[in-house]
């Protein structure tokens, strides 16, 4: 059984509930809806198709929105865009203006004012590349260090530059107000700067009644990397975005930065996603390169809870054999010698993670088949999950949230029930589940753990069972 969890998003290529369920069928666990892209009949597209696959399969199939974020472009152009020639100087003005080779505008006139000589700034990811020469009241003026040809409403960014755009625009804040009243279970934040920024999501979500919704801070410039310790604490996870994060910083830091954020996770107890070009070449191709094998293999021995597919699953001419090639991968690493026992257990600091490390112990040394974990905030699973231990978590929870939250985190599959009821009927609840769904033989050993249903402290686990069948 596959526990690392793969994020697809949903497009053209699989927006047809028939490519979807088999998407799903392959190692699909999470459904991407990407705002930057998605029109609103295409969002409904998207959830209606993951709707009906969780009706055909039974399988938990969690929703991730992902949003615009603060984006900087540069204004309109002229008719065809304007070409831009390497040694010659243009000019970045604050009034909009019909851009050309001479000078043009940006959506956000205020950033100007935190340029200074020798910055950089690159446009439409990096293809073009500028550095400011002098600053004047009405603008910058800049040199063409690396020309091409500028269209409108191209990506700009200056790495290592506060900009003092607000984080949360009013088409960010519709969007994630969309997200909440259409089956959102988890919100990705693209280009988090800060853990303020998070804040200001977390306080929009429960304006809007959904603080269950978690949240995935993707870290994708370098101000992102420098207050990363801050930025953690404040989410339920981090996505390492390589495609914005490779154009700010230097290729060779991006393998750096990839372990950090990974690092950073575990120390933490949260979540990690690795995306961007894992599986490019399959977009037109129908199996993957050597050097994808091997990024993907390198992402599970990081650590990673998950993966992403992005074009591969939205445009891409195989969308299911790529789920299915990622997938392979994962559990073939996962099973490897190589992989085994290769994360230390960090300090116990509550009586939760003292649980959870035991029972993660005594999983591994008894060669458990699974671990049970009846659960109604999922505290106890995401513990146990970041210490992966080498049996499956089976999650029961009377939470739809709960439930579905739970779909990235690493090794952890979750059932929804009526009911938990009270300790001893969950216990015997587990059992039963455990049997059934895994098809556990004479002999197998199961872990249950969690807490006392009268105990006045939600999320705290306090006992552990283990069992023969």
């Amino acid at each position: 059984m596959k526990k690392t969890k793969i994020v697809t998003s949903i497009g053209p290529a699989s927006y047809n509930p028939d490519i979807f369920e088999r998407m799903v069928v392959a190692g699909a666990n999470v459904a991407r809806i990407n705002f930057s892209h998605a029109t609103d009949e295409e969002k409904q597209k998207a959830v209606a198709a993951v709707r009906e696959v969780r009706r055909r399969t039974g399988r938990t199939i969690g929703i991730m929105y992902d949003t615009k974020g603060p984006e900087l472009r540069n204004g309109a152009m002229r008719p065809g865009g304007a070409l831009l020639c390497e040694g010659r100087t243009v000019r970045i003005v604050r009034t909009p203006v019909e851009g050309d080779a001479e000078h043009f505008s940006l959506n956000h006139p205020q950033v100007l004012d935190n340029l200074r000589p020798g910055h950089r700034i690159l446009l439409e990811n990096g293809l073009m590349e500028l550095s400011v020469v002098s600053c004047e009241p009405d603008g910058v003026t800049c040199r063409v260090d690396k020309g091409g040809n500028l269209e409108s409403r191209k990506s700009v960014s200056v790495p290592g530059v506060p900009l003092g755009i607000p984080f949360l625009s009013d088409a960010d804040r519709a969007d994630i107000i969309y997200a909440c009243s259409h089956d959102g279970d988890i919100l990705a934040c693209s280009f988090v700067s800060s853990a303020d920024d998070v804040r200001q999501v977390r306080q929009l979500l429960a304006e809007q009644g959904r603080s269950d919704m978690r949240v995935i801070a993707k870290i994708e410039s370098q101000t992102g990397i420098a207050n990363l310790d801050s930025i953690v604490l404040e989410s339920d996870g981090l996505m390492v975005a390589r495609g914005d994060l490779g154009v700010e910083a230097p290729m060779e830091d991006l393998p750096v930065y990839q372990k950090r954020i990974v690092r950073t996770c575990r120390q933490h107890n949260k979540v990690c996603i690795i995306a961007t070009e894992m599986l490019e070449s399959m977009k037109h191709n129908s199996r993957p390169t050597r050097a994808e094998v091997t990024d993907i293999a390198n992402a599970v021995y990081l650590g990673a809870d998950a993966v992403m597919l992005s074009g591969e699953t939205t445009t891409g001419q195989y969308p299911v054999e790529a789920v299915a090639y990622m997938a392979r991968i994962c559990e073939h690493i996962e099973n490897s010698h190589e992989y085994a026992n290769v994360f230390a257990k960090g300090k116990a600091t509550t009586i939760a993670e003292s649980m959870c490390y035991n029972v993660a112990a005594s999983a591994n040394e008894l060669r458990a088949k699974v671990i049970m974990v009846p659960t109604k905030r999922g505290v106890s699973a995401r513990l146990l999950s970041n210490l992966e231990p080498s049996c499956p978590i089976m999650v029961l929870t009377e939470d739809e949230h709960v439930e579905r939250g739970l779909s990235l985190n690493y090794g952890v599959y979750t059932l929804l029930v009526d009911s938990l009821g009270s300790t001893d009927t969950v216990l015997e609840q587990s059992r039963r589940v455990a049997v059934e769904w895994l098809s556990l033989q004479p002999g197998d050993i199961i872990i249950t753990c969690g807490g006392f249903h009268n105990r006045p402290t939600p999320g705290e686990s306090n006992f552990m069972t283990i069992e023969t069948v």
